[in-house]
């Protein structure tokens, strides 16, 4: 499918799940290619832009089987907490992932593919040994489909949070960040 073709097929996709007086973006549309076509892509653009509708978007493509998951990092556990109200209004199924409900039941929940979005903090994605089982299994990583860092200009300071606490427990996980630089205009 050439990406004339592919852009098409996404708007088609779209169109039915979205109010009217709300059609896909272009830079939304774009961003979708790019993962599609496995880009590294990285979206920056203002609140109320539609960012987060690019993961909805792109999950899906996905066919329902796949139990397919997106895992968002970010670091404020209000944000997740919002995000995670907007995708249940939506009709996908999500859970914001934090020390005081993160059990073995949510974790089983996680394994099953319960949840189409996964919400955490780096603290939780990088120092929780029950996560880091969860994010090495294979069964897990056959359903992850997409790894998003939401608030990423602030990628600098956790890596400054983890230095001056000096975590001895820190797993390093080698992420798949799938990104295309995405503003108004494209550029990769």
């Amino acid at each position: 499918m050439n990406e004339s073709d592919l852009k098409e097929a996404i708007i088609d996709d779209c169109l039915p799940r979205y109010p009217e007086n709300e059609p896909p973006k272009p830079v939304q549309i774009d961003a979708v290619v790019n993962l599609v076509e496995g880009r590294h892509t990285f979206v920056m653009a203002g609140t109320g832009c539609g960012k987060s509708r690019i993961s909805e978007m792109y999950y899906n493509l996905f066919a329902k089987s796949k139990k397919a998951v997106i895992l968002v990092l970010n670091p404020l556990d209000a944000l997740g907490d919002n995000q995670v109200l907007e995708k249940t209004a939506a009709g996908y199924t999500a859970v914001n992932l934090k020390s005081q409900n993160f059990t073995c039941k949510v974790a089983a929940d996680i394994q099953k593919g319960k949840y189409n979005f996964v919400y955490l903090s780096p603290k939780v994605f990088l120092n929780n040994e029950m996560f880091t089982q969860i994010y090495h299994d294979s069964a897990f990583q056959d359903c992850l489909a997409l790894v998003v860092v939401d608030e990423a200009h602030m990628i600098y300071s956790w890596g400054l949070v983890a230095n001056t606490r000096s975590c001895p427990h820190t797993s390093v996980i080698k992420i798949k960040l799938y990104s295309a630089h995405c503003t108004e205009s494209l550029a990769v």
